[in-house]
């Protein structure tokens, strides 16, 4: 009689040698990554102003990526940067000429002629001008996020191709005042918006640097809601 046979547990198939993943090193070194993007993340967060608006932060970072250079209005003014008054400032005192922001006319409306308009009118209407505007009147165009352009030259070919750039960018609804402004050297040219400006010689000026800072600046501050 046969004995019998013996019953054999199964084998499982080989699965060969390939790579298998570390499950638990790999966990542990995303956490160690994740962990080090947090601080890094709070410690940028830490240095950020808090609770400010966009146009908030205008007034509070220099941003040394955009054109022109960074005017610290609450510096010069105080925390109330934009007050209206009805008396002249003295922004070459301030170290603010031409102004990139500050105290401000708004007591009437402007008419188009700033020989003939109302006292301490603001803001200014849109446009090209061969007789001065206040610069507390054209403040507050900048406050409405607007961007001024101040020159202190007769030199009339230069002042027409000025005049054509800022014809060009009137016609794309642009918020620009031209204006001539002389307490600030012979043969200058700036360009401001709200705590920003770009100053220097009319030989420096090239139609690249002039739409540079308007396509970064117009409207970037905008407290009021007109862009």
């Amino acid at each position: 009689m046969q004995g019998a046979s013996k019953r054999r547990e199964p084998v499982a198939p080989a699965t060969g040698g390939g790579f298998k993943i570390p499950v638990v090193p790999l966990g542990v070194l995303v956490g160690v990554f994740a962990t080090a993007g947090l601080i890094a993340y709070l410690i940028w967060q830490a240095g950020q102003p808090l609770g400010l608006s966009a146009s908030d932060r205008v007034e509070t970072e220099p941003r040394p990526d955009l054109p022109g250079e960074f005017v610290d209005l609450p510096e010069i003014y105080g925390e109330n940067v934009a007050p209206h008054v009805t008396s002249g400032v003295d922004f070459v005192e301030d170290g603010n000429s031409p102004p990139a922001g500050g105290p401000m006319f708004g007591s009437a409306q402007c008419s188009d002629d700033p020989e003939s308009t109302p006292a301490n009118c603001g803001p200014a209407p849109l446009g090209i001008y061969r007789t001065p505007w206040e610069p507390e009147t054209l403040n507050h165009n900048m406050e409405h996020s607007g961007v001024v352009v101040w020159y202190n030259t007769s030199h009339r070919e230069f002042l027409d191709e000025l005049e054509d750039a800022v014809k060009r960018r009137l016609r794309d609804r642009d918020l620009m005042v031209m204006t001539p402004y002389d307490q600030m050297e012979e043969e200058t040219i700036a360009i401001t918006s709200w705590a920003r400006i770009d100053k220097f010689p009319v030989s420096e000026y090239t139609e690249d640097r002039f739409d540079d800072f308007v396509d970064a600046h117009a409207c970037r501050y905008d407290a009021e809601g007109f862009c």
